[in-house]
This record gives structure tokens, C-alpha cells and sequence, in this order.
């Protein structure tokens, strides 16, 4: 070697390659039987893990009448008696005739008379049957609660307990227009129906109840 006085190195020298590190080989566990005294009990075996039985929830049933038929009505909420029905009607009615009255009045002013002939008796007739059916389209677009059912605290709402929206408002007007042209019957039906619901009730699904605090002669049943 040429230079002898040369500085130590930085390099630590190795005396060998290091082999790889061995993988350890997975113990196996050996199955070794225990002796066991005669008569000795069985030791306990593993049990798989314990599961919570829950109750299954009882399926929802329809409501039953006094007759166990179906009910319409889903929710709890009363049906008007056939009698406060017919008060808030009666009011509703004097309406239309006060109406009705302000017209024969209007008539008779602008120059009108009243012969006893058969077209000019058509001619009125026809007239209170326009009065009493706009009577009503103004409270179907007004949200249904006539003033009669304003009298006597009574809503409308559908067999859910619901508001009713317009389309069963309008299909309202238009059963309780049949049951008037029925000569009243889909009206009376109330009286007979299990739930005193009317023809005009049952074609629109809805029906009045009673709202805000009662009085000795607005009362729940």
C-alpha cells in the first residue's frame, strides 16, 4: 500500500452477510387428553354466544264497530251527531233564503212581476237552485266550514284526521248535490249508517267533528 498513514474509515466493517431473519413457523397446537376420574363430571363445553328473543311487534288491525265490521274512520276523532248536522244545516239553509229573498227584492225593484204562470215558476225555482248550489261553491273554494259549522264548532276533516284538500272538498259538494237530488235520501242515510256518516261523507272521505271548547249544547258523545 502506498500510503500508510491514511485516517480510519467511517465504514464499519462487517465480518460476514447477515442471513434473513427466519420466519417463525406457526405452533400447532396439539390435542392432549386429560385423564379424568371415574365418576368426574364433564367439564363444560364452549356454548355458542346467547341471542335476545324480542317480542315481534303486534301488526296493526282495523278498527271494529259495536257489530265488529270494519270501520271507514281511521282515526279517533267523532262524527257531528245527526242533530248538530241538522242545526248547522238549518242555518245554512236561512242563509240561501235570505239570499234568495234579497234577490225576489232586487226583482221586484228593477221593474219585475210575479205572474202565477208556469214558465216564470220555473224561472224562480231554477233561480233558488242556482243560489243555494253557488252558496255552496263559495264555501267549497273558502275551505269547506260553512257558516253553520262555524255556529256549531264544527271542521271538516278526511277519515285520517287530516285537513281535507280541494278534490275532497269538490267530490263533498258534489256527493252532497246527489244526495239533494235523491230527494234527501243520501242525507237520511246518517240516520241509518253505523258511523253517521251520510252519502256526501262517504264519497269524498271526510266528515264533520267538533272543535274548540263545548257548551251545554255542542257536546261530544
Amino acid at each position: 500500500m502506498l500510503f500508510q498513514d491514511r485516517p480510519a474509515s467511517n465504514v464499519i466493517p462487517f465480518d460476514g452477510v447477515f442471513d434473513p431473519p427466519q420466519r417463525h413457523k406457526p405452533v400447532t397446537r396439539t390435542s392432549t387428553r386429560i385423564a379424568r376420574r371415574p365418576g368426574a363430571p364433564h367439564p363444560p363445553e364452549p356454548s355458542a354466544q346467547s341471542s335476545l328473543e324480542f317480542l315481534q311487534p303486534v301488526p296493526p288491525t282495523p278498527r271494529k264497530l259495536s257489530t265488529t265490521v270494519e270501520a271507514v274512520i281511521d282515526c279517533d276523532a267523532p262524527v257531528a251527531a245527526p242533530m248538530h248536522r241538522a242545526c248547522a244545516a238549518a242555518i245554512d239553509g236561512s242563509m240561501i233564503l235570505i239570499a234568495y229573498g234579497l234577490f225576489l227584492t232586487v226583482f221586484h225593484l228593477l221593474g219585475g212581476s210575479f205572474p202565477s204562470r208556469k214558465p216564470v215558476i220555473l224561472v224562480m225555482g231554477a233561480a233558488a237552485v242556482a243560489i243555494a248550489m253557488f252558496y255552496g261553491f263559495i264555501w267549497v273554494c273558502a275551505g269547506g266550514q260553512t257558516p253553520g259549522m262555524r255556529a256549531l264548532r264544527l271542521t271538516l276533516i278526511n277519515f285520517d284526521g287530516y285537513p281535507p284538500d280541494g278534490m275532497s272538498r269538490w267530490l263533498r259538494y258534489l256527493g252532497a248535490c246527489l244526495g239533494y237530488c235523491a230527494g234527501g235520501l243520501g242525507l237520511l242515510w246518517a240516520l241509518l249508517d253505523e258511523e253517521s256518516l251520510a252519502w256526501h261523507d262517504h264519497i269524498s272521505k271526510t266528515f264533520p267533528t267538533f272543535h274548540g271548547p263545548e257548551t251545554s249544547f255542542v257536546q261530544r258523545r
